[in-house]
């Protein structure tokens, strides 16, 4: 199991959620809980970690979760994959063209 944490988390259903950790197991988000205390081996990442429906998600798709805000579909597949977002707009809340995705594993 991993486990980061970022400035921001943004869930497709909940839109962003500040300071979260996100546990991973084989691959996909095991537990989101909020970051109330120092917890050992959370690993820090500034930025944004995004949680996806899909593990391939393209730079293109994730922009397009931002512009079209938090969805309540209940087909929504709740095993999730987390890409880190970073450099990213605080200001603004949204990525900027010099933002990369990275999936964390």
């Amino acid at each position: 199991m991993k486990r980061f944490s970022a400035h921001y988390l943004w869930h497709p259903r909940s839109g962003f959620l500040k300071q979260q950790v996100v546990e991973i197991e084989a691959g996909r988000v095991s537990n989101v809980f909020p970051l109330t205390e120092e917890i050992e081996a959370v690993e820090w990442l500034p930025g944004v970690i995004v949680l996806s429906p899909t593990g391939s998600a393209t730079e293109h798709a994730i922009r397009r979760m931002f512009q079209e805000g938090p969805t309540d579909k209940e087909n929504l597949d709740e095993a999730y994959f987390s890409y880190w977002l970073h450099p990213f707009d605080f200001t603004s809340m949204k990525p900027v063209a010099e933002t990369r995705h990275k999936l964390l594993r």
